[in-house]
């Protein structure tokens, strides 16, 4: 049993956060006639809270709510359980960007209200982007046919349908404290990271502009289009290139061979020693072709890995960023290689802590998947931002992940009484590109 005070802690954060105030922005799909909800807000709450209590699928989400105390259920929104079936349905008609929506209205609040907290590693704020994949059962076939974010895959000798992918860009602010997930945007079915950067990309810009300068991306989106996006937003890049065959790659190669490294780091993981070394040249503006004309700084960061003391792999990656190099020092710049996989550590999290990959929840409705997968981002966001800001403790806000999770099902299932008495939902600012 949990104690009375961590009860009505975590009692609070779910009705500060889960609110009607954050969820009343999702259009309601459903047909006018036959609704036993009158509202999805309520319904959109369980789901919510379902996510952050670590529940497997709908099922064990319909359970859940079975077992609430009346006055938990009554802070949820909710009098009754709640029916996998009626959530399931709800779900595959959601229109996703209602949901991105809700992201935004999420990271731009905690911004405003300051809880959104710079590491001090850098002088300005920087968004690492990237996307995930996850696969599904839907393979466009059915009466709905293909839905417009999936990209089906098919045998390459019968041509036969196999499987479908969903993708979304995610947004993470590296710079933060607890690394905030800002943006997801799903990525069309018939396009790919790198055509759907500058979409991705605008729609941060627009909401989030004064809080980053910077932005990373892996090879995924690397292009002189979208980097030329980038400039012309007012912003700067910091992009990797990875593809031998590119003549800005060989360019980058012959430029920064036999260079002296100029940083240096050991990184020390259980048994493994990473050694990481980089090496920077400033160049000059130019139009032959060779460079984008932007690019004011070019890297080479040589990697090796050793297991117990035996060296296993080596790696080399390039690099190309507007800034000029004296932005920052070269130990700055090497850290800055390392801080852009936040954005894969947040992936990480989503796959390991919520278990995205393992239980998606719905896999035979691309819509249905793709709406889950933004809300569980939108928890995500909510919760580490509790985690890493809102608790005081140093104790609490090195919990992990599956202990918070669990502290939320305690919560959902015994706090109750007097403990539940005088919690209030709280607002939520609005980006005024959104208003």
């Amino acid at each position: 049993m949990r104690d009375d005070r961590v009860l009505r802690r975590t009692a609070g954060f779910i009705s500060r956060f889960f609110s009607n105030a954050l969820l009343r922005f999702v259009g309601d799909p459903r047909d006018r006639q036959g609704r036993r909800w009158k509202s999805v807000a309520p319904l959109l709450r369980v789901v919510c809270v379902g996510l952050a209590a670590g529940c497997k699928g709908l099922f064990a989400l319909e359970n859940l709510t079975k077992k609430m105390p009346q006055k938990m259920r009554k802070l949820v929104g909710i009098n009754r359980f709640t029916p996998d079936t009626t959530l399931r349905d709800l779900l595959c008609m959601l229109d996703p960007y209602d949901i991105c929506k809700l992201i935004w209205i999420a990271g731009y609040d905690a911004l405003r209200r300051k809880a959104i907290r710079n590491l001090g590693w850098f002088p300005w704020g920087i968004m690492s982007m990237d996307a995930k994949y996850p696969t599904v059962e839907d393979t466009g076939e059915g009466e709905k046919g293909a839905d417009r974010y999936l990209q089906v895959h098919h045998d390459k000798v019968t041509r036969e349908a196999v499987y479908g992918v969903i993708r979304v860009i995610t947004g993470v602010l590296v710079s933060a404290i607890g690394r905030p997930l800002l943006g997801a945007t799903p990525v069309p079915g018939d396009t790919n990271e790198q055509g759907h950067f500058t979409q991705a990309f605008g729609e941060l810009v627009r909401v989030y502009g004064r809080y980053f300068r910077l932005v990373l991306y892996d090879a995924g989106a690397a292009s002189v289009a979208n980097a030329d996006a980038v400039i012309k937003a007012g912003k700067e890049y910091f992009f990797q290139i990875a593809d031998p065959g590119w003549v800005m790659y060989q360019t980058l190669e012959l430029l920064l061979r036999g260079g002296a490294p100029c940083a240096r780091t050991e990184e020390i993981s259980g048994e493994e020693r990473v050694v990481r070394e980089l090496t920077l040249l400033s160049v000059s503006h130019r139009n032959d072709g060779l460079l984008w004309k932007d690019t004011r700084t070019i890297f080479k960061v040589d990697s090796e890995t050793y297991k117990d003391g035996v060296l296993k792999s080596t790696k080399t990656r390039y690099f190309a960023s507007s800034l000029a190099a004296d932005e920052l020092s070269p130990e700055k710049w090497l850290a800055l290689v390392v801080i852009r996989w936040g954005v894969e550590t947040v992936h990480q999290i989503l796959d390991c802590a919520f278990e995205e990959d393992k239980h998606m929840w719905i896999t035979k409705d691309a819509n249905g998947a793709l709406v889950v997968m933004l809300l569980r981002r939108l928890v995500y966001t909510l919760m580490t931002l509790y985690k890493s800001v809102t608790l005081r403790s140093d104790d609490n806000r090195e919990m992990t992940w599956r202990e918070l999770m669990d502290q939320v099902r305690d919560t959902l299932e015994w706090a109750q009484g007097n403990l539940l008495d005088g919690l209030r939902p709280r607002t939520f600012a609005v980006p005024p590109a959104l208003a």
